[in-house]
Parts: structure tokens; C-alpha cells; sequence
């Protein structure tokens, strides 16, 4: 009987063991998507001059499509109006982290958002 528990707890920590390594893979897979739609974005607002709904709900959807709740997604900007040419466009966007870390081995606390910033300068002509 004693042999069976040591068997089932360490079974245990294998699985841990095996699937720590996949979670920190999706993590920054996750991260990774979170940034290059921050890029993509930004590249889409210079031509435009400024973020506009319509990129604004692409980028919700293809977060959305990954997971991502659709109400925590917070994309911003540091300009609400056209800007010129040769001014500058910074765009945020931040996505809540999902923790898929069973234990944390490090005394650091885990990111609570995934987050992405991008600026580009404007390349709108009137």
C-alpha cells in the first residue's frame, strides 16, 4: 500500500515535471501573438494616421480567436486624432495572462497581462 502512494505522488511530479516546460511554450506563444498584432496595428495606423475602430476590432478578433476574452482586451493609443506626416503613433495592447503555472519556483510573482507596444510614424496624406 505504501509503495502504491509513493508511486501515485510521484507520478504526480513526473506529469509536473513533463508539462512545465509545454505551459512556458503556450505562454510565450500567447505573448508572442499579443505583440505581433501590437505590430501589425501599428503598421495599419501609419498609412491611416491614427488607430481606427475598424483596426480595432480586427485585432480584437484575432485575439479573440485565440482565446483571449474579448472585454479584457485593452488597445490604446497616444493620439485619438489624425496625425500628420512624420508624427509619431504609439500604440498599446494588453491581454490578461491566463496562469498556467501550477507552481511557481521563483520568488518573483508572474506578469498578470500579456503586453505589446509599437510606434511607427505617420505616413497619412491628406
Amino acid at each position: 500500500m505504501k509503495a502504491t502512494v509513493l508511486r501515485a505522488l510521484f507520478m504526480w511530479l513526473v506529469l509536473f515535471i513533463i508539462l512545465q516546460p509545454i505551459f512556458t511554450y503556450i505562454d510565450y506563444l500567447l505573448d508572442l501573438q499579443v505583440k505581433a498584432n501590437t505590430s501589425y496595428i501599428t503598421q495599419k495606423a501609419a498609412t491611416e494616421g491614427m488607430v481606427t475602430a475598424s483596426m480595432r476590432s480586427e485585432v480584437v478578433s484575432n485575439l479573440k480567436a485565440i482565446g483571449f476574452p474579448e472585454a479584457s482586451i485593452e488597445i490604446t493609443s497616444s493620439t485619438e486624432t489624425v496625425q500628420e506626416r512624420k508624427q509619431r503613433i504609439d500604440v498599446y495592447i494588453t491581454a490578461p495572462r491566463v496562469n498556467m503555472f501550477p507552481y511557481n519556483f521563483s520568488a518573483v510573482t508572474q506578469p498578470t497581462h500579456y503586453y505589446g507596444h509599437g510606434s511607427i510614424m505617420s505616413e497619412y496624406l491628406d
